[in-house]
């Protein structure tokens, strides 16, 4: 995989764990106990930063 392609991958990962983790936020916020939705997203960017590079890929992604 290329530079292009992976940063384009993370990034991906990033805005989906940024939109996972405000979904449980507001949740959260709605339920009472948290005040402020957006620590979730910033725990949202950062497992899907981690959990990105973990995945395997597919047979296609592989060059050589």
């Amino acid at each position: 995989m290329n530079g292009w392609t992976f940063l384009s991958r993370l990034t991906a990962w990033a805005f989906a764990g940024a939109a996972l983790g405000l979904l449980a936020g507001l949740a959260l916020v709605g339920l009472d106990v948290l005040d402020n939705p957006f620590w979730l997203v910033a725990v949202g960017i950062g497992a899907a930063a981690v959990l990105m590079p973990a995945t395997s890929r597919r047979a296609g992604d592989r060059h050589g």
